[in-house]
């Protein structure tokens, strides 16, 4: 049940691209070129769809790498970002972190900070005054 989202995503795009060859073949009613163009694109996406398919399958059997178009294109790279900050195993997070004093100290020991009140002024516009 894992792959059926998959598989539904791929037959709807295999169908969008049916869709679009029967429409470019009411172009050619209209133009040969617009027929010509629609059709290139409309079997773009059925081939596309159907690729999605496969690689779908392929997933669903266990195959380590099953999108072979996406290794040749190079098109999602993974980057991998080397990390910005690499601690010693000495050294713990809590070590790492200053302390800035701010307001005052209660009985606990915490500083807290009163923060001054804000105000804030509504304008009402004419529109809504009857």
């Amino acid at each position: 049940m894992e792959y059926v989202a998959g598989y539904l995503s791929a037959l709807i795009v295999v169908a969008v691209g049916l869709l679009g060859i029967i429409l470019a073949l009411i172009v050619l009613e209209v133009s040969k070129a617009k027929f010509v163009l629609a059709l290139i694109l409309s079997l773009i996406v059925v081939g596309l769809g159907g690729y999605y398919y496969y690689v779908v399958g392929q997933a669903e059997q266990g195959v380590a790498n099953p999108n072979v178009l996406n290794s040749v294109l190079k098109v999602s790279a993974v980057v991998s970002v080397p990390p910005s900050v690499i601690l010693p195993s000495s050294v713990t997070t809590g070590e790492m972190i200053p302390t800035v004093p701010r307001g005052e100290k209660n009985e606990s020991g915490v500083k807290k900070e009163s923060a001054a009140p804000v105000k804030i002024k509504i304008k009402e516009s004419k529109s809504m005054e009857r």
